[in-house]
């Protein structure tokens, strides 16, 4: 028969091994959807390095779409990474270390996108993914605050 204190360490250990997992699943799928589906630019090979620019561009399109699909997704399209990998790596359980990680994997993306597949690099996503990411760290926090909160009860 366990004692309490072992079977903490045994729901730990599940939980860590399911984010890993989880972790690893989301990052295929990152690269996936970021690299190699296809999407057409009638601007080809460009680069955006002026902050704002391209938002600023989406939003006066007026178009709901082009503004939920670009705006709204990148920051959606990071936020399980700001979710997931204080889940997995403890020493990765701070605000500074998620918002580096975030901006260094979007930052990357972007070049990969650029030199690779002959699209976009964008200074707006970067700060979109990189967003997402944080917001993603701030929805784990706040899942822990209530997963404490939860099982003191």
């Amino acid at each position: 028969m366990q004692t309490k204190k072992e079977d903490i360490q045994t729901e730990n250990k599940w939980m860590r091994r399911g984010s890993t997992l989880a972790l690893f699943i989301y990052l295929g799928a990152l690269v996936y959807s970021t690299l190699f589906i296809y999407n057409y630019y009638p601007y080809g090979k460009s680069v955006n390095l002026v902050l704002f620019d391209s938002i600023k561009l989406m939003w006066e399109s007026g178009s709901y779409w082009l503004i939920i699909k670009n705006i709204i997704g990148n920051i959606l399209l990071f936020m399980p990474l700001g979710f997931l990998v204080p889940l997995v790596h403890r020493k990765c359980r701070s605000f500074f270390v998620i918002a580096l990680i975030g901006f260094t994997i979007s930052t990357m993306i972007e070049l990969l996108q650029y030199l690779a597949a002959h699209r976009i690099f964008d200074i707006d996503d970067i700060l979109l993914n990189g967003l997402g990411a944080v917001v993603g760290y701030g929805v784990y926090r706040v899942s822990l605050w209530i997963y404490k909160k939860v099982k003191r009860k």
